[in-house]
């Protein structure tokens, strides 16, 4: 059975509305039951943990009941002298207790900054496993499209005049055939219809670890629209012709953008020229200004600096070509 394009409705329905992470596909088969790891949750919740009874609660309890937000105005009137005033004993006592607090919200950061590199080293785990889960289905329908097998359903399309006499052995051998394999296409042909989309979504997957622009929303949105705008014009498109297109339209827009920012920095570049040309003064005649071979022009010096300067500045030229010529 050849496969099926990835260019097919399916695949567009896998780039619309199926995400990365947990693409939706069709239940192929009862018997083949599919094991899911559960994430572990041994131990007490973080939250627990940090809520438990201990001797620095106890003591920020004898403090009484603390604010929910601090007093802005009191703030306002505290200053290092304030704190330097406090008695030492004082000045110790909240040295310690900020360092008790830093020290539990640290521990505290950091189990939770290890659960996370748990759930997300177990999230890679469940979507690799559900690719190979796609595969798999995939994979199953090829016992069904075996030469011989296929060869025995015909028997279902066998019409009962070229059948024997119903009450003879090999008539009744021939509808007892031809009802099995009536049954079993039927049973095949949810299969089928299920193999050919986890192929495409596993294709479609594939194709999105190998092409990582899928996984931004605009891009995949504009690569679905794409898909679907030529398929309803009768000219349907693959999903790789539909990425292409789309990855070159984005590049030629990004290279206009930037030819816009360049054309506008050399505008602004002459026009900056041209303030200083009109404010500098020059009692040579030379319609370079002194600022240009002394400060430099467009991170040169020198002479350099001249006749870049010339280069952009036309009316200068032709000024200065004039000046040469009446000095023949």
């Amino acid at each position: 059975m050849n496969d099926t394009p990835v260019d097919t409705p399916a695949a567009e329905t896998a780039v619309a509305e199926t995400p990365i992470e947990t693409p939706a596909v069709e239940t192929a088969v009862a018997e083949t039951p599919i094991e899911t790891p559960v994430v572990e949750t041994t131990g007490a919740p973080v939250a627990e943990a940090s809520s438990s009874p201990s001797r620095l609660d106890g003591l920020l309890d004898a403090f009484g009941d603390f604010p929910d937000e601090p007093s802005e105005a009191l703030l306002e009137t505290l200053d290092e002298k304030t704190i330097r005033n406090l008695p030492d004993s004082m000045k110790g006592l909240f040295k310690h207790v900020v360092a008790a607090e830093r020290r539990r919200v640290r521990e505290l950061e950091e189990k939770i900054n290890s659960r996370n590199e748990q759930l997300d080293k177990k999230y890679e785990e469940l979507k690799e496993q559900n690719r190979v889960v796609i595969r798999n289905r995939a994979q199953l329908n090829q016992v069904l499209l075996d030469p011989k097998f296929q060869e025995y359903l015909k028997a279902a399309d066998t019409p009962e005049e070229d059948m024997k006499d119903p009450l003879s052995p090999e008539g009744i051998e021939q509808r007892i055939k031809k009802g099995v394999a009536e049954a079993m296409r039927s049973f095949q042909q949810p299969i089928q219809e299920s193999a050919t989309r986890a192929r495409q979504m596993a294709r479609y997957q594939d194709f999105v670890a190998e092409h990582p622009k899928m996984e931004d929303k605009g891009f995949k949105t504009q690569v679905r629209d794409l898909m679907q705008t030529r398929r309803d014009s009768g000219t349907a498109i693959s999903l790789e012709d539909a990425y292409g297109l789309v990855e070159r339209e984005r590049m030629l827009q990004e290279r206009e953008k930037q030819t816009a920012k360049d054309r506008l920095k050399r505008s602004e570049s002459a026009r900056q020229v041209a303030r200083s040309t009109v404010s500098s003064s020059n009692d040579s005649g030379d319609p370079v200004p002194k600022w240009v071979t002394e400060r430099g022009y467009n991170g040169v010096r020198g002479a350099s600096a001249r006749i870049m300067y010339l280069r952009d500045n036309p009316s200068a030229l032709k000024k200065l070509r004039a000046q040469q010529k009446s000095r023949r």
